[in-house]
């Protein structure tokens, strides 16, 4: 059941799922197509600006639910490891409004306030606690904030592949392998950002979730005909283990095999998480589906012996109770 659902919601899930809509909406939702594509085409035809940093973006062609936060987790635990000083340059979806750069401090004992950063980057800061996190909408005053105060010298470019102001070393493109293009149409009639051709301003393509993919060597094969040149790297999420926020404590996963469980998400892509969950052996009773970056009111928590969830929805549940677990992943590469 999806109780979480308004018409908005309920309508771009069908959009993403590529189900079929009423005619008239059809055509209303293409006919704002020119709109979006003109907003991309000014930005890609401004002077971008170069940071004494290295900078690395990791971006989606599509909107949402590619799994982009553990690609930067994994990837600011490498440099950190390299001894390098790494900040997260992120907008902070879901956070509060704010016209100057707003600094999420390293190595603190206090998590971030999701509420004012956003979930991602709170998960990112409990996830990579030596990381500076730098939410604003203006990426490049945040970039310039990491260098000067702190004193970075890479900069993590988190959903940054249309915010192509500040220059990039590289630029990841990730691409869910379950739903890789959606309908093949642009915002807003499908959940394509820019043209599949975009794909050749990558560095690189990383694929997600190639263990739930239905036919991954088609993908494979598609991708190599636009842009034949780009290295691609297949992975999938892999469960590692379940978190109970309400103690900090940590189950193995084998604690919900064989158990009847409800399931609540607001995620970009809820049906890999909920698959994830039947694929450990839990027995799903029901679920609750509401839109990305949902921030949870007590009564949309279902009454439950087990309640899973993931990391990000967790943390937005602000005090949650004993029984609601939320399953970790970590990126590893698909063989």
């Amino acid at each position: 059941m999806r109780p979480g659902n308004s018409p908005l919601h309920a309508l771009s899930e069908k959009v993403r799922r590529g189900e079929p809509i009423p005619r008239t909406l059809r055509a209303i939702l293409s006919a704002a197509t020119p709109v979006t594509r003109f907003g991309m085409w000014l930005r890609l035809s401004k002077p971008r600006v170069r940071v004494p940093a290295q900078v690395i973006s990791f971006g989606n062609l599509t909107v949402g639910g590619t799994g982009k936060t553990p690609a930067v987790i994994e990837r600011a635990r490498a440099e950190i490891a390299a001894g390098r000083r790494v900040a997260v340059l992120t907008r902070g979806y879901g956070g509060r409004e704010s016209r100057s750069p707003i600094v999420g401090e390293p190595d603190t004992s206090i998590p971030l306030n999701w509420q004012v950063f956003g979930d991602e980057p709170a998960l990112i800061a409990r996830k990579v606690p030596s990381a500076v996190i730098v939410r604003g909408s203006d990426r490049i005053a945040a970039a310039q904030l990491a260098i000067e105060r702190y004193g970075c010298n890479v900069l993590l470019l988190d959903d940054g592949f249309q915010y192509v102001r500040l220059e990039r070393d590289e630029n990841v493109v990730l691409i869910d392998a379950t739903n890789p293009f959606g309908n093949g149409r642009l915002l807003p009639r499908g959940i394509l950002r820019e043209p599949v051709s975009a794909l050749r301003r990558a560095s690189h393509i990383m694929i997600t979730h190639c263990d739930l993919a239905s036919d991954l060597d088609r993908l494979l094969e598609n991708l190599r005909e636009i842009c034949p040149d780009k290295p691609i790297r297949r992975t999938h999420h892999a469960p590692t283990g379940l978190w109970r926020p309400s103690d900090g404590s940590f189950l193995p996963l084998s604690a919900i095999r064989g158990q009847e469980v409800a399931v609540v998400c607001g995620i970009g892509n809820p049906d890999v998480f909920i698959k994830t969950v039947e694929l450990l052996g839990a027995k799903i009773s029901a679920n609750r589906i509401f839109p990305d970056h949902h921030p949870y009111q007590p009564g949309d928590i279902p009454k439950a012996s087990l309640l899973i969830t993931t990391e990000k929805d967790a943390i937005r549940m602000n005090v949650p109770a004993e029984n609601v677990l939320a399953l970790c992943v970590e990126l590893q590469d698909y063989v």
